[in-house]
C-alpha cells in the first residue's frame, strides 16, 4: 500500500556527518516530510496507527455505548425518552466545553502528553462513575468523562497524521478511522454479552449494582490500552519543530528511522531539519500566569483560523462537520432504541418507523397505569447493530479506494446526498429489512465522511493551527450530536415524520456546502 521513493539529496560535508547534527537556520537542513519519505512506512508508523486507532475507539466506545446504557438503566433511573437525551447528550457536550482547549494545549506544549493524560483522567472517571446511583451525578459524571476524552476525540487526528507524508495521509486517517467501525461492533457485542447476565449486588436500599455498569469498564479499555501504546512513541517531530525545538525533533525522526530500517539519519545524508516558519512564536504557558493575559494570546494565535485565507474554508468546514454528527451520532444513539422498538412491534401488518414508534408511545403509556418498567433489549436490536458496525467497517475499507479513485470531494458529497435520500425515505418504507438498509446507509455514509473532513481540515490549515482547527471543528460537530440526540428526544415521538425530514434536509444542505471547499 505504501511505497518508498527515493529523493535526490544536496551533498553534505563528511566532516558535519561525523558531528553531533545542530540546529540551523532555515534555509540549511532537509525538509521533514522529505525525511519521512527517505524512511519509508515501518513499524512506527504502524504502532501510532494502532493506537491512535484504539484511542478513537474509545471514544466512540464512551459516547455512542449510552445508547444501550440508558436503555437498560431507565428502570434504575426512572428515565423517560426527554432524560434519555440528557444522559445521552452528557458526554458529548463534555467533549464541546473542552475541545477547543484540549486542541490549543495540544499546539502549545505537543500532541502526546494531551493524548495520554486526558484519556487516563477520562478513563478514571469512566470507572467511578459505575458505582454512582443517583441520575444527575451519574449525568455530570458521563459529562466530566466527555470533557476528559476530547483530548483523545480531535487531537489523534492530528498526531497521526504528522507521521505521514501528504500523499499517504487522507488513506491512513480513514484506514484509523475504521475503528470506528470496530467499536460500532464492539460496543452491541459487549453488551449483548454483559446484558446477558442475570444476577444483582444489593448495595443499600436505594443501590443495586447490575451488570449494566461493567459496561463502562469495557468501553474505556481499548483507550487505556492505546494510551499504554504511545508512551513509548515519539512526539510528533512536526510540532517539534513549530514550537522551535529543532534538535528534539531531529532525535525523535532518528528515533524513527532507526526502528523502521535501523539507519541513522546521518547514513541517509540527512543533518539537520528545516525549522517551522512559525518556530519563534511565543508560547503562552511560559510567558503569564495572568488569566486574562493568557486568553488573550489564545484569541491571538486561534485568531488566523477566522481571517483570511482561512475563514471561508474553516467555517464551511465546521458547518459540514455539524450536520455529520448531527446525523451520524444524533440519530446513531437513538439507533438501538428504535430498532429495539421495531424488534419488539407484536402488529401482525407491516409499518412503517413512525407507526412502530407510535405504537411502542401507547405501549409504554399503558405499562405506567400497571406500575411495569420494560429495560429488555431486544435480540434482533444486537443483530442490527452488529450488522450496521460490519457496514461501517467494510465502508472504511470501500473509501481508502474511493478516495483514490473520484477524490475526497466527490466522496463527501456523493455519500452525503445517498444519505439524505435513506433518511426520507424511512418515513414511507415498511418492509423491515429495507428499512435496516436504509438506516444503515443514513447513518454509515455521514460517519465515514468524518475523518476524510478531519483530513481535508489536516491540510487546510498550517501547522500551527492544526490542532486547534481540528479540535475546533470537531467541537462544533459534536454540538450537532447533542442538538440531534436531544430534537429526537423531544420531537420523534410526537412529530417524527418532520424528525425524518428535518435530518434529511440537513445533511443535502452539508452535500452542498461540502462541494465548496478545496479539497
Amino acid at each position: 500500500m505504501f511505497r518508498r521513493k527515493t529523493l535526490k539529496m544536496t551533498n553534505v560535508n563528511q566532516q558535519d556527518a561525523e558531528s553531533k547534527p545542530s540546529q540551523k537556520s532555515m534555509s540549511d537542513g532537509h525538509e521533514y516530510e522529505e525525511v519521512l519519505e527517505l524512511i519509508g512506512f515501518g513499524c512506527v508508523q504502524w504502532i501510532i496507527l494502532i493506537a491512535s486507532g484504539l484511542l478513537l475507539m474509545m471514544v466512540i466506545n464512551e459516547t455512542m455505548g449510552m445508547s444501550y446504557i440508558t436503555i437498560v438503566s431507565q428502570c434504575d433511573f426512572e428515565t423517560n425518552s426527554v432524560y434519555k437525551a440528557v444522559m445521552s447528550a452528557a458526554s458529548f457536550v463534555g467533549i464541546f466545553c473542552s475541545s477547543y482547549f484540549w486542541g490549543y494545549l495540544s499546539d502549545a506544549i505537543g500532541r502526546k502528553p494531551v493524548l495520554i493524560y486526558t484519556t487516563l483522567c477520562g478513563n478514571l472517571l469512566s470507572l467511578i462513575s459505575i458505582i454512582i446511583p443517583n441520575f444527575w451525578i451519574f449525568v455530570v459524571a458521563r459529562f466530566l468523562v466527555g470533557f476528559f476524552i476530547a483530548g483523545a476525540s480531535s487531537t489523534t487526528y492530528a498526531y497521526l497524521g504528522e507521521f505521514f507524508i501528504p500523499r499517504h495521509r487522507p488513506i491512513v486517517i480513514n484506514y484509523a478511522s475504521l475503528f470506528v467501525g470496530i467499536s460500532t461492533i464492539y460496543v452491541p457485542a459487549i453488551a449483548w454479552f454483559v446484558m446477558s447476565m442475570d444476577w444483582s449486588l444489593y448495595v443499600t436500599e436505594s443501590f443495586t449494582f447490575r451488570p449494566w455498569r461493567l459496561l463502562t469498564v469495557f468501553y474505556f479499555v481499548p483507550g487505556l490500552i492505546g494510551a499504554m501504546m504511545l508512551i513509548k512513541m515519539p512526539e510528533s517531530p512536526k510540532i517539534l519543530l513549530s514550537m522551535g525545538r529543532t534538535d528534539e525533533a531531529y532525535a525523535a525522526v532518528e528515533w524513527i528511522a532507526l526502528k523502521n530500517i535501523g539507519k541513522h539519519l546521518h547514513d541517509l545524508k540527512v543533518e539537520a531539519l528545516k525549522s517551522d516558519a512559525f518556530a519563534d512564536r511565543e508560547n503562552i504557558l511560559s510567558v503569564s500566569k495572568s488569566p486574562t493575559v493568557s486568553f488573550r494570546k489564545m484569541w491571538a494565535e486561534t485568531a488566523p483560523l477566522l481571517k483570511r485565507p482561512h475563514l471561508k474554508n474553516f467555517c464551511i468546514s465546521c458547518i459540514v462537520m455539524c450536520g455529520l454528527f448531527f446525523s451520524s451520532s444524533g440519530m446513531g444513539l437513538w439507533y438501538p432504541e428504535i430498532l429495539n422498538r421495531l424488534g419488539s412491534s407484536v402488529a401482525e401488518d407491516a409499518m412503517t418507523v413512525c407507526d412502530v414508534i407510535e405504537a411502542s408511545v401507547d405501549q409504554w403509556q399503558a405499562n405506567i397505569t400497571t406500575d411495569i418498567c420494560n429495560d429488555q433489549i431486544n435480540t434482533k436490536s444486537y443483530i442490527d447493530t452488529i450488522t450496521y458496525g460490519s457496514a461501517l467497517i467494510t465502508g472504511y475499507i470501500v473509501m481508502g479506494f474511493v478516495i483514490n479513485q473520484i477524490g475526497r470531494k466527490a466522496s463527501i458529497t456523493v455519500g452525503l446526498a445517498i444519505a439524505a435520500g435513506c433518511a426520507l425515505s424511512l418515513v414511507w418504507i415498511k418492509n423491515e429489512a429495507v428499512i435496516i438498509v436504509c438506516f444503515c446507509l443514513y447513518l454509515v455514509l455521514p460517519g465515514l465522511c468524518v475523518s476524510v473532513l478531519s483530513g481535508v481540515v489536516v491540510d487546510l490549515v498550517p501547522t500551527n493551527l492544526r490542532g486547534k482547527a481540528v479540535c475546533i471543528c470537531l467541537m462544533l460537530g459534536r454540538t450537532g450530536s447533542v442538538f440531534g440526540s436531544n430534537i429526537i428526544g423531544i420531537l420523534l415521538e410526537s412529530y417524527c415524520h418532520i424528525t425524518f425530514g428535518l435530518f434529511s434536509g440537513f445533511v443535502l444542505f452539508c452535500a452542498l456546502l461540502a462541494f465548496l471547499l478545496p479539497m
